[in-house]
């Protein structure tokens, strides 16, 4: 005797509810293939079982204000290290270990801002973010810097911190500006510099000097500020690289005209005519 096929209604029903049972199926691979949350503070709590000084410390840096209070964040191979018993499987900083390891692990979140430091001048001489600072020091400064803000660029560059006790000076002592108010020390080294058309640090402050002027002088433009100016300090009245204002500008002006003959480099001040030196609107030899 023939069955008889089942109404056309249900083979839909029973098809749509067999489609319904394979997505959620699926679903449930999905979410149990997918990691769960970090483990954020069980993940402290493990590592802070033997290294309770620094995980007390950490909990009080920037990192912990954001929400990321994962050791593992950084230090890889905890699960190897752990195995171990300690000492050996996790990347710890350590002196020995390469400088671009170590600033890898933090542009990993911080390339944004610090993104060009490998070609920059402090990448290029081997040294990695934690040269100047710490993660998990307490009592640590601004940005987590190891010292304060000067004093860390000081220390390395000493030649250049004897020249702010010069009485012509930028205003490092008194707090006015400090050496990122014009240096980036993140940056590349056409920054560091500061020559050529990097001059706008300077123009932040001296903005008069930057015009746009019908007339530029054109080693302000081709040099840059630094051409004629020692921009950290000097013996010389206006920071000038001469102190004699006739050396400074003979260095470059070699030939003048022939009238200029009788002006000695040692008693001439030419800007007594070039009065506009900077820039001049109204004459291309700078003249007021």
């Amino acid at each position: 005797m023939p069955v008889n096929n089942p109404p056309r209604q249900i083979t839909r029903a029973l098809k749509a509810a067999g489609s319904l049972a394979l997505i959620l199926g699926a679903a449930g691979l999905l979410m149990a293939a997918k990691p769960g949350p970090p483990q954020t503070k069980k993940d402290i709590e493990t590592c802070g079982a033997c290294h309770e000084d620094e995980a007390k410390a950490f909990g009080r840096t920037p990192h912990t204000a954001i929400g990321d209070t994962a050791c593992t964040s950084c230090h890889a191979g905890a699960d190897q290290h752990l195995k171990d018993g300690g000492g050996t499987g996790i990347f710890a900083f350590k002196a020995t270990d390469a400088a671009p390891a170590k600033t890898k692990a933090c542009l990993a979140c911080h390339a944004a801002s610090a993104g060009s430091f490998m070609a920059g001048p402090h990448g290029k001489s081997a040294l990695d973010c934690t040269s100047c600072h710490t993660m998990h020091a307490s009592g640590a400064k601004d940005h987590l810097l190891k010292t304060p803000a000067n004093e860390t660029c000081t220390a390395c560059h000493q030649d250049v911190a004897a020249k702010f006790a010069m009485n012509e000076r930028h205003r490092l002592q008194e707090g006015v500006l400090a050496c990122v108010t014009c240096h980036d020390p993140h940056g590349v080294s056409s920054r560091e510099k500061l020559g050529g058309f990097k001059q706008e640090a300077c123009l932040k402050c001296h903005a008069d000097k930057g015009g746009p002027f019908l007339y530029e002088h054109g080693a302000s433009r081709v040099e840059g500020c630094t051409i004629c100016h020692e921009v950290h300090g000097s013996p010389n009245r206006h920071m000038l690289a001469y102190q004699s204002v006739g050396d400074l500008c003979f260095s470059c002006h070699v030939l003048t005209p022939q009238w200029h003959s009788r002006f000695g480099d040692k008693t001439t001040n030419c800007v007594s005519c070039h009065a506009t030196i900077h820039g001049s609107n109204a004459s291309r030899i700078f003249i007021k």
